[in-house]
């Protein structure tokens, strides 16, 4: 397993090496897959967090910015029109589902506040390394269909979205070295009983991460950031057609 880490390891600072002259924002969760992106731009990106004020992303992102003594900027959900967002993303995407609007809604909101042309994201983390929960509930899963969704629908929506507010997004789990590796990052390697994403976990503890960062569990965005309990109070309006 090594190896792979190791190479892994490389890839991915090789990925965030080359942002160095690039003014970047990231979108910043206080999770394992944002933290170590940020810890291997040496916290030169800027992080920024989206949320309503009792969500558990805000909650994280307080405790984060303590921990490693960052200043991450906050937006909060409480007084923004997200109905407008809805209808603007609909109009880039009118096939998008209910699912999808949910993680998809907090980049597109959290990109009209950021000033900065570049925006990295922890896109494909979860994908390439098994970070889904139903790999650890069902062990004949495999990650190739969600792959092959990243990169068929999920990507090209959200590089609209991007264009849309005149931004560039960055993926560094998702950088040409990383795809030459990705068929060496087995199940295996990443998924040990109720724990996963082994190989990130492993690198974020060898780039100093502290563990109770590293080892925090996942929250999906929309559920992190609580725009899931709105959605679910407002479905019926914003999908009538569905």
């Amino acid at each position: 397993m090594q190896n792979i880490v190791d190479n892994v390891y490389n890839e991915l600072k090789a990925a965030v090496e080359q942002t160095a002259d690039k003014p970047c924002a990231i979108a910043y969760s206080g999770g394992l897959d944002s933290s170590l992106l940020l810890a291997l731009s040496g916290y030169r990106y800027i992080p920024y967090t989206l949320g309503f004020s009792d969500s558990r992303d805000i909650e994280n992102v307080d405790d984060a910015s303590t921990i490693l003594k960052i200043n991450p900027k906050i937006i909060l959900l409480d007084e923004i029109d997200i109905e407008g967002y809805i209808s603007q993303l609909l109009k880039i995407d009118p096939k998008i589902t209910k699912m999808e609007m949910g993680y998809e809604l907090v980049l597109f909101i959290l990109m009209d506040f950021i000033p900065e042309k570049y925006v990295v994201t922890g896109q494909g983390a979860d994908e390439l390394f098994y970070g889904y929960r139903r790999f650890i509930d069902n062990p004949r899963l495999k990650n190739d269909t969600y792959i092959n969704r990243l990169f068929n629908v999920t990507l090209p929506r959200e590089k609209k979205m991007a264009e849309y507010y005149d931004k560039e997004l960055i993926t560094p789990y998702l950088s040409p070295g990383m795809l030459k590796i990705r068929h060496y990052i087995t199940r295996e390697d990443n998924i040990e009983g109720n724990r996963n994403k082994l190989i990130l976990r492993e690198i974020a503890a060898k780039t100093s991460l502290p563990e109770e960062i590293y080892n925090r569990s996942k929250t999906a965005a929309q559920y992190g950031s609580g725009i899931n309990k709105y959605l679910l109070r407002q479905s019926d309006k914003i999908f009538r057609n569905e």
